[in-house]
This record gives structure tokens, sequence and C-alpha cells, in this order.
């Protein structure tokens, strides 16, 4: 039960970063015109810094899903 506690908040947390990636997209879409292609076809600076940063978090998410239901990620 503490593992699954312990998952449970890092889940948390994850999402809420996932959360502030996003509206750190937003605005970089409405101040600096960054667009969807800029963010998935050719990432530069900030943006590729975020766009990595919310992979891996997004992985690790699915990550922590398996191990919580006790299934197999292929």
């Amino acid at each position: 039960m503490a593992n699954e506690k312990a998952l449970q908040a890092e889940r948390k947390k994850i999402i809420a970063r996932l959360l502030e990636i996003q509206k750190k997209f937003m605005e970089l879409e409405r101040k600096e015109g960054v667009t969807e292609k800029d963010i998935h076809l050719n990432p530069v600076g900030i943006v590729k810094e975020y766009k990595e940063e919310h992979e891996k978090l997004a992985d690790r998410l699915v990550d922590i899903a398996h191990e919580l239901k006790g299934s197999i990620r292929t």
C-alpha cells in the first residue's frame, strides 16, 4: 500500500507539471506565435525543452498507470 501511495503522489506531481507545461505552450502560442508545427516538427530552444520534458513525464505517467494496475507495458 505504501508503494501505491508513493506512486499516486508521484502521479499527482507529474500531472501538475504537465499542466504547467501546457500553459507555457499556450503562452508561447499567444505571445510568440508558436504553432503545433513548431512544437512537433522542429522544436528549438525552450519549445524543445518543454516538449522533451512533456514526453518524458507522459511516458512516466503511463508506467505508473501500469504499475498501479499490475499490468505490463508492451
